[in-house]
Order: structure tokens, then C-alpha cells, then sequence
């Protein structure tokens, strides 16, 4: 670990002295270094604003994945809102207007985050009222509450539909909501925007308390304020016995500390006739947690694709002399590999690497996928960069052409067997789409 240390600070004080150009092309050794907030939460000067704008623009016309930038006229985006965003009344404007610069490139994984978002991330934090949201049929319902939010501390359970949201009839707010949210991937990912606003708040009129009007499970109604609080973001891995038996393994984030706790969990469902894996609500992650993931599925070598970058090798340090990875995606296999029938649940929610493990599975025939068609954001980048000012920027730098099936970036994972929850099964406590996925296994295990 000593010796890693080392060269990496090597690396890091080569970069600073010879220049990022030859020794780091991809700019991967400095990310994360530098650029902190303004002390003591004082405003961003002018001098600052430009170089902030300036980083974000030439980065992502030097590096983003596409050449072509998805057809847009970046220069002409640059020029236009440019004067808008060096003018913004106070810095979460500013950060605000920057993200939804580069939100016209309609991309999920390509967006600015401000000084205090960033602090946030880093320290795997959200600023959150803790709900869950899911639009079911025309109603705004919680699916799920964080533990310890003002939303579970205000008695709020899954199942309830929201009426009001800070005095204005839901359907009116979110619609509002909708049309200012950023462009994305997908209307679903834009969605998950609005959500994100109602549960962080909006950086155009903050407030660290939310106002809510909602009907109980019972029928009667509820108005309380939530306040923001920050809560812990962790990912875990989970598996248990379904009452008939079959394994269930559950996955809510794909960060790569997991990597280790693959085998046991593994081993622990080994034996069982079926396996249900949940990734809704999984928003994605680390890829190597995913391929790792599936290795465990498979016997043998199996190939999946290829990573498309924007010059056609892979990301690399040292003039190309020290290539990060390779341009193949494929499969190798374990010994004793897990190979009864497979169900992988998905949602709008589940985004990124979980998408590139459910279509990979899917396009393979090892899986077969039940819920909802979800986000189509299938990018990849490889860490935020820092912004002058204390911001960062996390810009798509891989694309993934698939062996089998459809490109998912812009269209999701559309499922072999749809489920959707209904409020009343959240009411009652049923999860319909995991009875869905037991149905689909129970067809498909060879009969005696």
C-alpha cells in the first residue's frame, strides 16, 4: 500500500511539473485535488465565476466521450449562457445555471455539482427530507422512508400520497417542477430531478424546510414541515431465503467497497433452486462491482461489448504507456458459478451500473428482468473533477456498445415482464413486483 502512496505521489508532483497533456490525457490523477470552497462561505469573486465557467466548458469539449457532443453547438451553447451565469445573483445560482448548461447535452452523468453538493458527496452525506416518491398512476405516492429523517420522525409511511407540497396541490407543483427541471437522459431521469428538489430543495428559493399536506393509509389527512437534516449515504448487500425457499439478494448502490462481501453473499444463496437479485432504486456505481457481480452468474468466458471512449483506447497515464483497463467487456466466469434461474428487478430508479447489469444478464439470456423499464442512463465517468470555486464536475467519458440487445443510454432496460406496485399494495404491505419475479421463476425451473 506503501509503494501504491508513493508512486501515486510521484505521479501526482510529475503532473504538476511536466503537465497534465502527456503524463495524464485523461486528467485521472487530479481528481478530487484542490480547488476548495471560499473560506468561512464567502461569495465567489468574478475572477473566480470565469475560471469555474471556463473549466467546465473547455473540459468538456476536450474530453466528453462524444466528439460530435450529441449534436450540439457547444460554442453556441457557451456564448449564450455564458452572461447569465457569470451574473447569477448568488453562488447556488451560479452552480445551478453552470449544471444546466451542461445539462443540454440531455446526459445523466454529465452535471456540475456546487461547493456545498460536493461537500455532501464526499462525504457520502444527502441533504434530505428522506422520502421516496414514485408517481402512481396520477398520484405522487412514498414508496420508502429513510431511517432517521424528518420524514419518518413526522410519522410518514410508505403508501401515503402527498396532496400539497408547500401549499400548492401536487399535481400543479410537480408539474411546475417538471418543466424547470434540468434536461436529461430520459423524462425518467428527469424526474428523478424533481424528486431530488423536493426532498434537497431548490438552490432558486431555499429553504431548509419542506411543507406537506398528505392522506394516510386510513383516509384522513396530515399537514407537517419537514426539515432538511443531513443523513448518511451508505450502499449495502444483503441476502436472505424467500419463505418458498429461493434466494433474494438485494443491492441498493454499486460502491466498490462491496467487492469483498460478493463471495459470502454468494455463497450464502449457493445452494438454493432460484435467485431474485433487487436493484431497484440502485442508482448505480462502481462497473467492476457489477462485472464482478455477474461472474458469479456464468460459466466459462462470456463476452458482453465494448467500452467506446472518444479516441477509441482506453483511458491511459504516461503517454499512453500505462493503459487503464482494456476496450473488451467480458465475462470470466468462477469455479463453481451460480447457474439456477435468475430474476433482476428493476425500476425507474435503477440507473448506470445497474443498468449495465441487468441488460448484460438480460442479453446473455442468463436473466430474466421484471418492474419497470428503467432510467436509461448507461454512461460512465471515472471521478468528479474540481472546479475552481469548490465545485466539480462529472463528465461522461465511456459509452458501451453492447454484444446483444439495444445501446441503454437514452432508453433504459425494458423488462421481460412488467410489475408495478399499486398504492394499495404498498398499503397492505405486498411487494407485487417481487411476486411477479417468484411467478417468472417458478415457469421457468426445469420440471422432474
Amino acid at each position: 500500500m506503501r509503494r501504491i502512496f508513493h508512486f501515486l505521489s510521484i505521479a501526482v508532483f510529475l503532473v504538476s511539473m511536466v503537465g497534465c497533456a502527456a503524463i495524464d490525457p485523461n486528467h485521472v490523477l487530479t481528481r478530487r485535488l484542490g480547488n476548495e470552497a471560499p473560506a468561512d462561505g464567502a461569495a465567489m469573486d468574478p475572477y473566480t465565476r470565469q475560471q469555474a465557467f471556463d473549466f467546465v466548458w473547455n473540459r468538456i469539449n476536450e474530453a466528453y466521450v462524444d466528439p460530435n457532443l450529441n449534436g450540439v453547438n457547444w460554442r453556441q451553447v457557451g456564448d449564450a449562457q455564458r452572461p447569465k451565469i457569470l451574473s447569477a445573483a448568488n453562488d447556488d445560482i451560479f452552480w445551478k445555471d453552470l449544471d444546466t448548461m451542461v445539462a443540454e447535452l440531455g446526459d445523466a452523468h454529465t452535471r456540475v455539482l456546487s461547493s456545498k453538493q460536493y461537500a455532501y458527496d464526499k462525504n457520502k452525506q444527502s441533504n434530505t427530507v428522506g422520502l421516496t416518491l414514485a408517481q402512481l398512476g396520477d398520484d405522487i405516492i412514498v414508496m420508502a422512508v429513510s431511517k432517521d429523517s424528518a420524514a419518518e420522525k413526522a410519522g410518514i409511511v410508505k403508501g401515503n400520497k402527498l396532496l400539497t407540497i408547500d401549499g400548492t396541490p401536487t399535481a400543479e407543483w410537480w408539474q411546475l417542477q417538471s418543466l424547470k427541471a434540468r434536461k436529461n437522459s430520459t423524462e425518467r431521469a428527469r424526474q428523478k430531478t424533481v424528486r431530488r428538489i423536493l426532498n434537497s430543495g431548490d438552490p432558486e428559493s431555499p429553504s431548509d424546510t419542506l411543507v406537506l399536506g398528505l392522506e394516510r393509509n386510513d383516509g384522513t389527512q396530515l399537514q407537517t414541515t419537514l426539515t432538511r437534516t443531513v443523513l448518511p449515504r451508505k450502499d449495502s448487500l444483503s441476502a436472505k431465503f424467500l419463505p418458498n425457499g429461493y434466494g433474494y439478494m438485494r443491492l441498493t448502490g454499486f460502491d466498490l467497497k462491496l467487492l469483498f462481501e460478493v463471495l459470502p453473499t454468494f455463497n450464502k444463496i449457493k445452494d438454493t433452486p432460484a435467485l431474485v437479485i433487487d436493484l431497484r432504486g440502485n442508482g448505480g456505481g462502481a462497473l467492476k462491482l457489477a462485472t464482478s457481480m455477474m461472474e458469479y452468474l456464468v460459466q466459462g468466458k462470456v463476452p458482453l461489448g465494448k467500452k467506446v471512449t472518444r479516441s477509441g483506447r482506453p483511458p491511459s497515464l504516461f503517454m499512453g504507456l500505462l493503459p487503464m483497463g482494456n476496450m473488451e467487456l467480458e465475462l470470466a466466469g468462477v469455479k463453481a458459478p451460480y447457474l439456477a434461474p435468475v430474476a433482476v428487478l428493476v425500476d425507474a430508479d435503477s440507473a448506470s451500473a445497474s443498468e449495465f447489469f441487468a441488460s448484460s444478464l438480460q442479453g446473455i439470456g442468463r436473466a430474466q428482468i421484471v418492474g419497470d423499464t428503467s432510467c436509461g442512463c448507461l454512461l460512465g465517468y471515472m471521478g468528479y473533477a474540481n472546479v475552481p470555486g469548490g465545485g466539480a464536475l462529472a463528465y461522461s467519458e465511456l459509452d458501451f456498445a453492447p454484444l446483444h440487445g439495444k445501446r441503454i443510454e437514452g432508453t433504459g432496460v425494458v423488462p421481460d415482464h412488467r410489475a408495478t406496485p399499486s398504492r394499495q399494495d404498498l398499503i397492505d404491505g405486498k411487494d407485487r413486483v417481487l411476486e411477479r419475479a417468484i411467478e417468472v421463476l417458478e415457469a421457468s425451473r426445469p420440471r422432474s
